[in-house]
Order: structure tokens, then C-alpha cells, then sequence
């Protein structure tokens, strides 16, 4: 089969399940942040700071094993960064991570990196930090963007802390050089991808609107005790930033008429991790939490992008929301929560992406995934759905090849229509 056909038919693939169609077989989408280096022979500082290095071994790891799309997760959450640059829509979608690369640029207090903070074959961390205190709420509410660029960047990146300074000036010219540069190669990879036969699904960039607040400005342990102590505060300042992640979805997405010709789709995927889902219960949840996204993800849907939510942790207490949701508009990854009782509970309102987590392709068998993927395949395939090996967060750093390979394996042997 020539190669423009091999990525017509894994596109295929995947634009059927995005759009509620069963498709020849389940599509497999392979995801990782550091995996590929380990298995191509590198350091996690070399993928993360090295961008020939980081390339060479996602293009390797493609050839290797016969994903539908395999994406490599370069970076760790930075949507403060997107949302600061709004008003520079050409830098705002580019600026979606915090690369180990912009860390050593601007230093933000958010994130430990490998080969500075960390062993060298560590994976990077998000750490989190308070920036906004809690008697700042009414200024954040009164212009969240103004807050965002002249309070909190400077408070998140030590070398913006002294704004108009020649180290300030400095920091951002190579902030600025250090996205163009990631861009290009994102860009160069893509099109190498498409060489063997890999489509790329263009994507945008959403969040939830209280996550928005928690992971970056008040800090998770925060933003919970808020929801008790100043509630009225943080659903106005929910409401305030809620419009700027609709923008950033709009900013981020390729424009309509380049969509076919660049990519052969129209589908768009806009990526939301979830956070906070996980740490409410569900009054909390329906009151704080829930309404705002839900409106997010209508409005995201409405400009013609399809939400691919990473549901992290346990969503279990809260699958029956997903009901008022748009039904088979949003792509949801679930992380802990067993994919049989989303099929019981939303049946295909959602578009179903699940696998093995990593805890099997670390210390598993290859016997063993494939018992796994035929009971998981068996019970949840009929619809249309995703396999995500790696559920939980992407392919580990420690998981065998021999594993992973094995999920292709099944889902080749059991995932056909």
C-alpha cells in the first residue's frame, strides 16, 4: 500500500469515530511525553531540551510501531500563557505548553524540569504555586487579562519580575524566539510524519474555566477552600475568564479554509485537561465547576471544533452531566473511570477513548494486554471508540515496548468491525 494511503485510511479512521461512525477497525492514538526518548536511546533531558533529538525519536518510534497517530506531549499545562497573549493571537496558540526550553528562559516557579531541578532521566513536574491571593479576587474579576499580564506574569516568571528591565526585555525576546523555533519544529515533524504515513489532527487549545484559576493562580488546595470561604468571588471570576478560553479556542484553531489543504480534515480537536473533577464532590462540582465548562464546550462546538477532554482521575460521580452535553460532540479520555460503566451510564453521548494504563505496560505481560484488550474490546468497541495505551497520562517513561506493541496486536486482532 503506498504511503499517502496508509495516512488516508488511519485519518479515515479516525475522523469515523470522531464523527459517530464505526470505522474498519479501532483507531489506536499513541500519546507520550518522554517514552519515545527511552526507547530510541536518549535521556528525558535530551528529548525535552534537545528539539533533533526529541524528532529523531518520535519519527523512530513511528516507524517501529503502526499507531493511527502518535503524538508526542512536549511540555507541561501552560494555558495562563496562552490566555496572557490573547491579544497576539500569532504567539497566543504557540505558548499552549511550558517547554523545559521557555522554563530556562523565563524561569516560571511552576515547574521542575530534568537535568535542572531533577535527574536527568526524570519526568518534568508541575508544581503548582499561589499567585493570585485571595484579596485580589475583585481586581482579577474587574479585567482578568490585565491581571494575568501585569500582576501574575511577573509573579510566575522570575526573570519578568522586574518589568522593564534589561532582563525582563531580554526574557521575552527569547521567549519569543524559543516559540518559533518549537513551532518549526512541531511543523517539520509533522510533515516527516506524513512521509510514513501519519495523518495530524490539527487541534486548538480549551480549559476549563475554574481550572484556569486553580492550576495557575491559586493553587488547587486554594481554589478548594475558596469554593467554602468566598464562593461569590470565584463564580465571578469564573464568569470573567470564561470568555477568554472561548477566544483562545477561536485564536487557536486553523482557520476553515486551510484545514483540508493542510491537514486533508476538517475535524479539530480542542484539547481540555481536567483537574478539579477528581476533588469535588458533586454539589461542588454541579455548582462551581460544571456550568461554566459546559457552556465552554457548546461554544467550542458551535465554531466547529470537537472537545477532546482528558478526564483525569475518577469522574465516576460525575458521568451523568456529560448528558446535558451536546451528544457525540466531545471526545472524552477517562482515565480512572472503567470504560464499561461510561458505556452503561452515556451509552455513545460521549465519543469513547480508554486502554491499559500504564501500571499493565510497565509490569505486565504481553499475554496479559492482550487479555486485557479483548475483554476491554469485547465490552466497549460497538459505537466506535479510541485506544489510548497509557490511559492514564500517555505511555510511561517505563513502559515495555513489547507491551505496547502488544496493544496494537489486539486491538488489530479484536478491534474489527
Amino acid at each position: 500500500m503506498e504511503v499517502e494511503e496508509v495516512r488516508r485510511e488511519k485519518l479515515q479512521r479516525i475522523e469515523d469515530v470522531i464523527k459517530g461512525k464505526e470505522p474498519d477497525r479501532v483507531p489506536i492514538t499513541g500519546a507520550t511525553a518522554v517514552w519515545h526518548g527511552t526507547y530510541a536511546g536518549y535521556t528525558t533531558q535530551d528529548v525535552l531540551f534537545d528539539y533533533a533529538k526529541c524528532k529523531d525519536a518520535w519519527l523512530k518510534v513511528a516507524r517501529d510501531f503502526d499507531f493511527d497517530t502518535f503524538t508526542v506531549i512536549a511540555g507541561l499545562e501552560g494555558m495562563i500563557y496562552t490566555v496572557a497573549l490573547l491579544e497576539q493571537p500569532e504567539m497566543s496558540a504557540a505558548a499552549r505548553f511550558i517547554l523545559g526550553n521557555t522554563h530556562l528562559v523565563l524561569g516560571d516557579v511552576y515547574s521542575k524540569w530534568p537535568g535542572c531541578e531533577l535527574d536527568k532521566n526524570a519526568h518534568p513536574q508541575f508544581i503548582g504555586k499561589e499567585i493570585m491571593k485571595i484579596n485580589e479576587y475583585n481586581q482579577f474579576i474587574e479585567n482578568p487579562l490585565e491581571f494575568i499580564n501585569k500582576v501574575a506574569m511577573p509573579r510566575i516568571n522570575k526573570k519578568l519580575s522586574s518589568v522593564g528591565s534589561a532582563e525582563y526585555n531580554a526574557a521575552l525576546a527569547k521567549y519569543g524566539a524559543e516559540l518559533a523555533k518549537f513551532g518549526a519544529f512541531m511543523a517539520d515533524t509533522s510533515m516527516e510524519l506524513a512521509k510514513i504515513g501519519y495523518p495530524t489532527i490539527p487541534m486548538a487549545w480549551g480549559y476549563a474555566p475554574l481550572d484556569l484559576i486553580g492550576d495557575f493562580l491559586r493553587d488547587i488546595k486554594n481554589i478548594v477552600l475558596d469554593l467554602y470561604r468566598a464562593g461569590d468571588k470565584v463564580k465571578a471570576a469564573v464568569e470573567a475568564v470564561k470568555p477568554l478560553i472561548i477566544k483562545a479556542a477561536t485564536y487557536s484553531a486553523p482557520p476553515e479554509n486551510i484545514r483540508k489543504q493542510v491537514f486533508g480534515t476538517d475535524v479539530v480537536e480542542c484539547f481540555f485537561p481536567l483537574h478539579l473533577n477528581e476533588y469535588l464532590n458533586p454539589k461542588l462540582y454541579n455548582e462551581f465547576y460544571w456550568p461554566s465548562l459546559k457552556e465552554v464546550f457548546k461554544e467550542v462546538i458551535k465554531l466547529g471544533l470537537t472537545p477532546f477532554v482528558l478526564f483525569e482521575g475518577k469522574h465516576d460521580a460525575h458521568l451523568e452531566t456529560l448528558l446535558e452535553a451536546p451528544k457525540g460532540k466531545i471526545v472524552g479520555v477517562f482515565e480512572k473511570t472503567d470504560a464499561r460503566k461510561v458505556r452503561d451510564v452515556l451509552d455513545n453521548h460521549v465519543v469513547l477513548v480508554s486502554g491499559p494504563p500504564n501500571s499493565l505496560l510497565i509490569s505486565g505481560t504481553p499475554q496479559k494486554v492482550e487479555e486485557y484488550m479483548k475483554k476491554l474490546l469485547e465490552d466497549c468497541k460497538e459505537g466506535g471508540m479510541m485506544i489510548w495505551p497509557g490511559v492514564d497520562g500517555g505511555i510511561s517513561r517505563d513502559a515495555k515496548p513489547e507491551n505496547v506493541r502488544a496493544v496494537i496486536e489486539a486491538v488489530k486482532k479484536y478491534g474489527r468491525y
